[in-house]
């Protein structure tokens, strides 16, 4: 059972069976409609119901599925005259470029735009070189009538590749049982090429001169109408342009078309055949209606050209069939029935552009044969396995259509040395990433400032490859800063504790940070100086170097230690040591349990100074739990014994401060508190003598502390300064006792030491004041250091222009030898308000000091929170929100445990 005729087209390859068709065995030719529509994807396609006995291509839609493809081929076969129609829709259709455009899923920049639009011209380029393989004829519809040139370069490259091809289609064609020239060619002929233009640009008064010749005899129908002027005024000038590009040359066999020389190869489609653009039609129509009421004069409507209904208007969008030209011989179907009976009666296409050339072969296969013959070829241009060969050559016809790419290759790669140069010129041994980032910022800009077209962002990001190898060749410094924000000098290498992969611990060195920024700095007591390493460790900046200078300085000196983490050696017993002074040992492990017990429940979590206040050095430290340990996370056996602690990941990381996690301390403690001796050893004639001090700035403020009338106190108990054993002490201070209102004062000394980078050392008597004396005198009193908030930097008066921070690093308190004691409770913001406050591990409530002695409060150098460190000034002005907060200094009754 046969098919009688398809009443729409389908998509080539078929699905269907075309032995079923009518005339399956019936010669045909091939006619491949390709070029470009700007009236939306059909435009093209419905040029060819002009010679349809019915508009077939009005209503037809593909799927989605094949929508969405680059480029698709519509197929259609005419029984009756014996054609079929190969409809090329691409890109260069403006409906299907807007429908692709719609459904791209990501927003593309410029340089993905273009790669979008090249490579579906690149699919456009391939399946012009099947349909130049398979047809007979192929007509080139424009949507004007001047000729685009950028055809001349697709004509070339296309030829090329279908050159490189024949070889492998003859290979293919070999198996089809096809005649040998096809074979051997690769091809039915070498087609014939022709042009149809849907707009031709003329006036109506030129494009009607040929119905107005109609009306006036013979004489003036022999005259050419204006528009058959231009269709041979176009075809000269496609032939000159295409013979001066060698796209058509004296070979015909090797050209990829030709054209007639002695026929029409160009229409332009008349007044009535055109397709018309529905806004264009409603505005002329308003247009008319409005010359209408203005026009008055009857010359003028004699003249004007007949309105068109609306209806019509509307027809001709759908049905080209339904306005014909104005003859038969001046139709569109009798321009390309001329050209298929050359194909149907096998005459041939004589097109030599010599005279006694070969004219090229020609085959007329039957349709049952052709459709075998093509889809095999179309499968080896787009199946799914290409053969290697065929994807170079695609790929060399993609490269060699994208004439932007190529120039913006060549021009790109011209500056990228340019602009490496001047990233390598000047370059230090050893820089840091942001000196590298300016470089390549410099180096980047003289890029951009040349390199044009869309190959800019694949250069720029080789450019930007070559600087990044150039740096990381052994030209990276080491990004690691210090605690107090300096770079570290050495270049990229690895700490000697650093465990890395095998790989990357071969290529680093392994040495630790420096900057060589050594500043001198006083130990705990303040009674040795030495140069200090930058610290890029928070164990080395506030505990390590001070340890290594109390070995030989303050080492033996009576001290108060403040809570840590007690870590456990894998080696030793269920029992942690705890080390207590002598006079107040626990008597065993058991009663060092029951009193964290107690300390838990009572709320204490103060110092024990009692228990600190060794008489050697070596046993002096007492090493707290964290007094808020529940007694669930220590476990306790039968005998009393506490068999499990904390684990190491229970330790802080940096320094206790209010933003701290609860019930953590850190492994090491970043303050110290340190007794110098007794009280006398502190002379207020001459201040604290240590080295390092600016000229009378070495000097305590006295601090009385009033007594109530009635008091306990013995009001002739001497001053600190009688006390000693030195003779001659009690000149020096004769009123230890001042009577002020009526009441009874004891007095104390107090000072906050500052110390700058360059080791002078200085105390200040107010937030805005150093201290200064006249003749041995002090005249201020402590009262601004007991109530105010005290700076954490301070300028030295070491240098008038710009002068070098200070630091508060010590506090220095003489305590009288009175029942009445001296409580310090340190608290330090280093920063804004928004930074956390900083106080000594384990002691909320403050430290009792005893009584008759001169004790040595040392800051920490740095301050690190858990969530990293706090930087100092960068500038030499002090940062406004860096405070001491006030509450240092206070007094109490009770005697320290």
């Amino acid at each position: 059972m046969y098919v009688t005729n398809m009443l729409e087209p389908s998509q080539f390859p078929t699905q269907f069976d075309v032995k079923k068709l009518v005339g399956s065995d019936d010669n045909i030719c091939v006619i491949g409609v390709v070029g470009k529509g700007s009236h939306g994807s059909r435009s093209k396609s419905l040029v060819i119901n002009t010679l349809l006995p019915q508009p077939v291509f009005k209503n037809f839609g593909f799927s989605e599925e094949s929508a969405d493809k680059s480029c698709h081929i519509e197929y259609y076969y005419d029984d009756k005259e014996k054609i079929v129609y190969l409809h090329l829709v691409s890109v260069f259709d403006v409906h299907h470029l807007h429908h692709l455009a719609t459904n791209i899923q990501n927003q593309l920049s410029s340089n993905e735009w273009h790669q979008f639009l090249k490579e579906n011209e690149a699919y456009f380029a391939r399946a012009l070189v099947f349909l130049f393989i398979t047809c007979h004829l192929v007509v080139v519809v424009h949507p004007t009538s001047s000729f685009d040139i950028s055809y001349v370069q697709t004509f070339r490259q296309v030829e090329a590749t279908r050159a490189k091809l024949v070889s492998h289609l003859s290979t293919v064609l070999k198996d089809e049982g096809v005649a040998r020239d096809w074979q051997n060619t690769g091809r039915m002929c070498t087609p014939r090429l022709l042009f149809i233009c849907q707009k031709s640009g003329l006036s109506n008064e030129e494009g009607n001169d040929l119905a107005e010749s109609k009306q006036f005899g013979k004489t003036r129908q022999k005259r050419k109408s204006p528009i058959q002027k231009l269709e041979h005024s176009v075809e000269d000038q496609i032939f000159k342009i295409l013979r001066k590009s060698r796209v058509l040359t004296n070979n015909i066999s090797h050209c990829l078309f030709t054209i007639p020389a002695n026929q029409a190869f160009v229409y332009i489609m008349r007044d009535g055949q055109q397709l018309q653009d529905p806004v264009n039609l409603l505005i002329n129509d308003l247009n008319e209606n409005l010359s209408k009421a203005r026009t008055v004069s009857n010359k003028l409507r004699k003249h004007q050209e007949p309105r068109r209904s609306r209806s019509s208007t509307w027809s001709s969008l759908d049905d080209p069939q339904t306005q014909v030209g104005e003859g038969e011989d001046d139709s569109m179907k009798a321009f390309i029935i001329q050209h298929v009976n050359l194909v149907l009666q096998k005459k041939g296409f004589d097109d030599g552009l010599v005279r006694g050339a070969v004219p090229s072969h020609l085959e007329v296969p039957v349709l049952r044969k052709w459709h075998e013959v093509s889809a095999k070829v179309f499968d080896v241009f787009f199946g799914e396995n290409l053969d290697s060969k065929l994807q170079s050559h695609f790929n060399n016809l993609k490269a060699s259509l994208d004439l932007e790419m190529r120039f913006s290759d060549a021009r790109c790669a011209k500056i990228v040395p340019v602009a490496s140069r001047m990233y390598q010129e000047n370059a230090s041994p050893f820089y840091i990433s942001t000196v590298h980032r300016n470089k390549l910022a410099q180096a980047m800009k003289v890029y951009t400032q040349q390199a044009r077209g869309p190959a800019v962002e694949k250069y720029a990001n080789l450019l930007l490859e070559e600087c990044e190898l150039f740096w990381q060749n052994g030209r990276q410094l080491c990004e690691v800063a210090s605690l107090t924000g300096h770079h570290c000098i050495l270049k990229l290498h690895l700490l000697p504790s650093d465990v890395v992969d095998s790989d990357l611990d071969g290529r680093l060195p392994r040495m630790p940070h420096t900057n060589n920024n050594r500043t001198p700095c006083a130990c705990n007591c303040g009674r040795d100086v030495n140069y200090r390493e930058d610290p890029f460790n928070l164990k080395v900046a506030n505990f390590d170097y001070f340890e290594e200078l109390a070995e030989k300085c303050c080492g033996k000196l009576k001290k108060i230690s403040f809570s840590v983490y007690a870590s456990r050696s894998p080696s030793s017993s269920a029992e942690p040591a705890l080390v207590a002074s002598d006079d107040n040992r626990p008597s065993s492990i058991a009663d060092s349990v029951e009193k964290i017990k107690q300390d838990h429940s009572t709320g204490n979590t103060g110092c024990s100074p009692a228990l600190s206040l060794g008489q050697s050095g070596g046993s002096d430290v007492f090493t707290h739990y964290n007094s808020s340990l529940s007694v669930s996370e220590a476990v306790i056996t039968e005998r009393g014994k506490l068999v499990k602690q904390l684990s190491t990941a229970d330790c802080l990381k940096g320094m206790t401060c209010t933003t701290s996690p609860p019930h953590l301390l850190p492994r090491y403690s970043s303050w110290s508190l340190v007794c110098l001796g007794k009280a006398s050893s502190y002379n207020p004639t001459k201040g604290v003598e240590q080295p390092g001090f600016l000229r009378d700035s070495n000097y305590l403020l006295p601090w009385d502390i009033p007594v109530p009338k009635g008091s306990h106190l013995d009001p002739s108990w001497p001053a600190p300064g009688e006390t000693g054993g030195r003779k001659g002490g009690r000149q020096r201070d004769k009123r230890p006792h001042r009577e002020s209102s009526g009441e009874n004062v004891i007095r104390a000394y107090i000072g906050n030491e500052f110390e700058c980078p360059r080791g002078h050392r200085f105390i200040c008597s107010s937030p805005d004041k150093i201290v200064k004396v006249t003749n041995g005198v002090v005249k201020e009193t402590a009262t601004k250091l007991i109530h105010l908030d005290m700076p954490l930097y301070f300028p030295c008066s070491c240098r008038t222009t710009k002068p070098p921070l200070g630091q508060l690093l010590r506090s220095f308190i003489v305590t009288p030898d009175v029942p009445l004691y001296i409580k310090i409770n340190p608290r330090v913001r280093p920063g804004s308000s928004y930074t956390p406050t900083f106080h000594p591990e384990g002691c909320a409530d403050g430290i009792t000091l005893t009584r008759n002695a001169f004790w040595v409060l040392r800051y920490p150098y740095v301050y690190v929170s858990e969530a990293g460190p706090v930087p100092p000034p960068k500038d030499n002005t002090p940062p406004p929100g860096s405070k001491l907060l006030k509450g240092l200094y206070q007094t109490t009754s009770k005697a320290p445990e």
